[in-house]
């Protein structure tokens, strides 16, 4: 049997075509044969074949055997494929937007019930940053297009427990290294004293933010993790020609410095004495790492790592030094207890009649002016290195200890 006769034989066929189908076909009469091209049923199977020829005027070089067989041309074959190929691309398209738009749906109900939490995320808190209950950052007046500014929300919250935020000037643009050096010497944020119940490193950064982005500076605000301890906030300044510069302006009462001068007799140097405005030097994977502004003249870390190693260098130097202070202030204890010896042996006598005595005398004189010409050169040697290393501390400035090293940097333009 061929194929268009199986077609036509199939029983209960039911056509999906529509029913108001219009062309120069038969009229169908319900029977039990189907027209394979439009459906209708007929009572015979003459009747349906008749249909289906009917409709060759539909396609282009059509052959229909005499066993009622037939071969599509391969324009319409191909035409078909297309459409098939096409449809099932955008259906597929349409099945991945409709998935995206169920997830967002079922996000934003979660969000909406239970909420969540971005600082445990960020990993800023412990006795500084305090998480913010809402971590969804929110945008405030962006709308409001007369504003010459608007105000964004970030998840950390600040030493009061209010949300820090970040207002934004729209004309605010990038400094260059010198415009930000010149906003930093003038600003006054660093003149807050750190205190964890009031004033912790995300206030200062927050102020700091504030304000240069009312002096037309383009300003972050910057949450770092470390392997140990606390998380820590600064800035970041997007310079025009040196690039990303981050800057810790966090004030007295929150960094002892590391190292004593030549002139301390205790191991830190006075706060009062050092800029807290520093440079910040970060890299993932490495020390946090500050300099004063006044001591830095790069924003490299490589620039911190040969500030490190010229500390180093002065330590070295600083802890011979004060072994040889220490030798010299005993050989000078040593002069003078046998200068004083001498004095009383002399008496205050100018001259010496015992040619015995004399000798003793003259011996013991003639030692002293030895060893007080000894102490003369090494107290000049001791001068020199002085100015050395007083030369030395003020080309380094105050040595700011490192807070740790560095895990991960969050950066809020």
């Amino acid at each position: 049997m061929g194929l268009a006769e199986r077609d036509y034989m199939r029983r209960d066929y039911n056509s999906t075509r529509s029913r108001n189908f219009k062309s120069n076909t038969q009229e169908s009469d319900n029977g039990r044969f189907s027209c394979i091209k439009c459906g209708r049923t007929y009572s015979t199977k003459e009747a349906a074949m008749a249909c289906f020829r009917s409709h060759k005027t539909q396609f282009k070089d059509l052959k229909i055997k005499k066993d009622g067989s037939y071969k599509l041309p391969f324009s319409y074959k191909f035409k078909n494929t297309v459409k098939k190929v096409i449809s099932n691309i955008f259906q597929f398209v349409w099945g991945i937007v409709k998935l995206i738009v169920i997830i967002c749906i079922i996000g934003f109900l979660i969000n909406a019930f239970f909420g969540f939490d971005l600082s445990e995320e960020a990993n800023i808190d412990t006795s500084d940053l305090v998480p913010s209950s809402d971590a969804v950052t929110t945008l405030l007046n962006r709308s409001e297009s007369n504003l010459p500014y608007y105000t964004e929300c970030i998840p950390y919250s600040k030493a009061s427990g209010k949300q820090v935020c970040l207002i934004n000037y729209k004309n605010a643009t990038d400094p260059t290294w010198d415009e930000l050096l010149s906003f930093l010497k003038n600003d006054t944020t660093d003149e807050y004293t750190y205190s964890y119940s009031s004033f912790v490193c995300a206030d200062y950064a927050e102020v700091l933010h504030n304000n240069a982005e009312a002096s037309g500076i383009r300003a972050a605000w910057v949450s770092v993790d470390f392997a140990e301890g606390p998380g820590h906030a600064l800035n970041a300044f997007n310079t025009t020609d040196r690039g990303l510069v981050y800057v810790d302006c966090t004030g007295e009462g929150f960094l002892p410095l590391v190292m004593a001068s030549v002139s301390d007799t205790v191991n830190i140097i006075p706060n009062a004495e050092c800029d807290y405005d520093k440079i910040a030097y970060i890299t993932i994977g490495k020390e946090y790492g500050l300099i004063s502004i006044d001591k830095a003249t790069s924003s490299g870390y490589w620039f911190y790592e040969d500030y490190t190693k010229k500390w180093n260098g002065y330590e070295k130097k600083l802890d011979a030094y004060n072994i040889e202070v220490e030798k010299y202030n005993r050989a000078v204890e040593a002069y003078e207890m046998d200068l004083k010896a001498y004095e009383e042996v002399l008496g205050g006598r100018t001259v010496i009649d015992d040619p015995t005595e004399y000798e003793r005398l003259n011996k013991m004189y003639n030692e002293l002016k030895r060893t007080e010409k000894e102490l003369d050169l090494q107290y000049e040697k001791l001068q020199r290195q002085k100015e050395e290393l007083d030369r030395l501390e003020e080309e380094l400035g105050c040595p700011w200890e490192p807070l740790g090293i560095v895990t991960e940097i969050k950066i809020y333009w």
